[in-house]
């Protein structure tokens, strides 16, 4: 593919991408109904306002007056955890990153111990090589001495 067709293709997307990303008006009476139906929502006791489908708490809402006779502003806040979820979860985000931290640790004593175990035994492996050529030529010598030593 050339680079005159990458970039036609490029801008065939960039249109298509800016035609449906395009700001479109919210429909008239739009605000009105929203706030209508989160005035006119049930309530729970804690401030989570009931979701009519599901009756599923959504996240609280506070409804005030912005000022007299004007209709009600609902600020949602965002939903919070309950404070019984929260004391812990502190706690077990702390111990979970503790025992990761205890088992990467233990990963790496296990990778250390094992080179030094395998750097050990090419230690062991060379001095059994050099003693075994040691003895070798110590044999070759005494033969040659003519001392056989009841091979």
């Amino acid at each position: 593919m050339s680079e005159q067709e990458m970039d036609v293709e490029m801008d065939e997307l960039e249109r298509a991408l800016t035609k449906a990303l395009r700001r479109v008006d919210a429909p008239e009476g739009f605000a009105e109904k929203v706030v209508g139906r989160a005035c006119a929502a049930p309530m729970h006791e804690d401030g989570m306002v009931m979701n009519g489908a599901a009756g599923m708490g959504a996240a609280p809402a506070q409804v005030s007056e912005a000022r007299p006779g004007a209709p009600g502003v609902v600020a949602m806040q965002p939903r919070r955890w309950p404070v019984r979820m929260q004391a812990w979860m502190g706690g077990a985000i702390a111990a979970a990153l503790a025992l990761g931290m205890f088992g990467a640790e233990q990963i790496h004593l296990r990778r250390e111990r094992a080179a030094q175990a395998a750097a050990a035994n090419e230690q062991f492996d060379a001095a059994v090589r050099v003693t075994d050529r040691a003895l070798a030529q110590t044999r070759e010598q005494l033969q040659r001495a003519g001392l056989n030593l009841g091979e």
